[in-house]
């Protein structure tokens, strides 16, 4: 194993301890897609683990890249590039799968990279409302966060994949006996 594969295989375990040894309120772990910050609840997070290629599902929804075997769970991994309509990239050393739970159900996001554990204040997040509705689409946002001069977008882990989207993969896990 190269002196590179530790320090990257260290910087992930590191992360993973931090997500059980802090204090969950107003903690998010922060990451890339694309050029965009974003954040979810850290006490939504499983776990962070290195991006590997997943197993393709035929006549799944466009955004589920696939399947993979997570402690012994198959779980839906989710391509946030497909996701929020970014171009398409090459996964590299820094692209990991963020597994959390929602709704009772357990899946995966990949993302560019992991930035940071960070903790944000009331008065630094600035909740999503009819107001930014109109201009943007938010549907996926639970609220903004600002730190300095960035701007962090806190995911909805509910509103990740639409209800729809929720619904059609309940119906694939049943279908293939996963419930």
């Amino acid at each position: 194993m190269s002196e590179r594969s530790i320090r990257e295989g260290n910087t992930l375990n590191i992360l993973n301890q931090q997500l059980t040894n802090m204090s969950a309120e107003n903690q998010y772990v922060t990451f890339k897609i694309g050029e965009e910050h974003y954040g979810i609840n850290i006490m939504l997070v499983q776990e962070i683990i290195r991006y590997s290629k997943s197993t393709k599902v035929f006549n799944a929804n466009p955004v589920i890249e696939g399947l993979i075997n997570f402690r012994g769970n198959v779980i839906p991994i989710i391509d946030m590039h497909r996701k929020f309509n970014l171009p398409e990239i090459e996964y590299d050393k820094f692209t990991v799968i963020i597994v959390f739970e929602v709704a009772d159900k357990m899946m995966g996001m990949i993302v560019d990279r992991v930035s940071d554990i960070m903790s944000f204040s009331q008065d630094d997040i600035q909740i999503v409302d009819q107001e930014f509705a109109d201009d943007i689409k938010t549907e996926h946002l639970k609220g903004i966060a600002k730190v300095d001069q960035e701007i962090v977008l806190l995911l909805d882990p509910k509103r990740i994949l639409s209800f729809e989207e929720l619904e059609e993969l309940g119906d694939f896990e049943e279908e293939a006996g996963f419930n």
